[in-house]
């Protein structure tokens, strides 16, 4: 199927920022980390498992499929790069006059991925 390219649509488990996430191309990602890289940056991701069907659950399961590091690359590029929501942790005790408030907000990055590509064994 590799070699006659009539895999179809790619779906890709990939490992980033110590996260695991399903995607196929032109998905959005956002984690909840600093990335090096700056906006409009292409970066390439580490895959776990790589697949034709819609029903990827998990990587012991679906031997089969699974292909080498060498033969897969997914790429995707650094869209924003913003922070969260501001969540407000607030410690207040009755009586004793003690209020602390403090405002948390967290960098996040957002990816999308732009190609999961899969090269043909030249063996």
């Amino acid at each position: 199927m590799i070699s006659a390219g009539e895999y179809g649509r790619l779906f890709a488990i990939v490992h980033f920022a110590s996260k695991q996430w399903k995607v196929t191309s032109e998905d959005l990602i956002m984690m909840d980390n600093v990335l090096e890289a700056e906006c409009g940056d292409r970066i390439r991701l580490e895959k776990l498992l790589v697949s034709h069907d819609r029903e990827v659950q998990c990587v012991l399961i679906m031997e089969k499929d699974t292909l080498q590091k060498d033969l897969v690359r997914v790429e995707a590029t650094v869209i924003e790069k913003t922070e969260s929501w501001p969540k407000i942790n607030m410690r207040f005790w009755k009586r004793h006059n003690y209020q602390r408030k403090k405002i948390i907000m967290n960098p996040q990055t957002v990816l999308r991925i732009n190609t999961i590509e899969i090269y043909p064994c030249l063996s």
